[in-house]
């Protein structure tokens, strides 16, 4: 594990809060650690805005948790021992301490009605803290149609123990496969408007996912929760703008290193120009 020097230095350079390195740093160490020390752990399909900046853009906004598609048949038993088989992993390979209380498993209901896993993994990282160790939150969903194959992605750790990552590899969704679930929660009338969502919709475009390629898989998509893609209503979500604006205010901004701020009205033409076209494909269909 890498001293606090190192982790403050990073953080002056980024010009971030040093909690945040903490958390970003202590992701990556526990994403390792869940893929190396569990033999099935490659059929969980990382996704979402870690999966972004962890496996694809180094330079993308800070995340706070990990979400996982199961593709296997996992119950919150086994979930559990291999949250614990990480946890020593990682201790074993100097690695943050992931034991600093026990995990906490939930079976909850998302917004769609469909069941899934949240754990709360509890960490002490490089940072030294008096306060209680802080928490990763892992959301597994086991009910999601996983429509491409998933692709094996390096993790990008730009930390000076990166030798320990050298042979590390991610069972990820593809980035076709996360904008179209981005859109999904946007055009799906998401309940609460998520202004992360219109960040990755825009800086996925921004890097050359088309949204040609994306169109074909929202169907399916939408039908794995319950939606129907012909109630997509571009006029609708327009109207909630300034509920996307306001979380944009409080709830993005110190995610995202001020080199790599994108303003709210760039993304928020991005995914409406990107929802219109899906809107006009509809509308084309006999």
């Amino acid at each position: 594990m890498i001293g606090e020097a190192e982790l403050r230095r990073q953080a002056a350079h980024w010009n971030v809060d040093p909690m945040m390195v903490d958390l970003d740093y202590s992701l990556g160490w526990f994403i390792t650690a869940l893929y190396k020390a569990n033999r099935d752990a490659d059929r969980l399909y990382f996704k979402g805005g870690t999966c972004l900046r962890k496996c694809y853009f180094g330079d993308y906004r800070f995340s706070e948790d990990l979400d996982f598609t199961a593709t296997l048949r996992l119950g919150p038993d086994r979930l559990l021992d291999w949250v614990e088989r990480a946890a020593r992993w990682a201790v074993e390979a100097d690695g943050p301490d992931y034991r600093a209380s026990p995990p906490r498993l939930e079976t909850l209901r998302d917004e769609y009605g469909s069941e899934t896993y949240q754990v709360r993994v509890y960490y002490r990282g490089p940072l030294q803290w008096g306060g209680s160790p802080r928490a990763i939150r892992i959301d597994v969903t086991r009910d999601e149609d996983v429509m491409l194959p998933p692709a094996e992605r390096r993790l990008i750790h730009p930390y000076s123990d990166e030798s320990a990552f050298a042979q590390a590899t991610v069972t990820c969704y593809t980035l076709i496969e996360i904008l179209a679930e981005k859109l999904r929660a946007v055009g799906g009338q998401r309940r609460f408007a998520i202004s992360r969502d219109l960040y990755d919709i825009h800086r996925l475009v921004q890097a050359g996912v088309e949204p040609a390629d994306v169109i074909p898989l929202l169907p399916a998509k939408f039908e794995a929760k319950g939606l129907d893609i012909a109630t997509v209503d571009v006029q609708r979500i327009v109207a909630r703008r300034s509920d996307f604006e306001d979380d944009w205010n409080r709830r993005l901004s110190y995610l995202v290193r001020g080199e790599l701020a994108v303003d709210f009205e760039t993304a928020w033409e991005t995914t409406i120009d990107v929802l219109q076209r899906v809107e006009k494909h509809l509308a084309q269909q006999p």
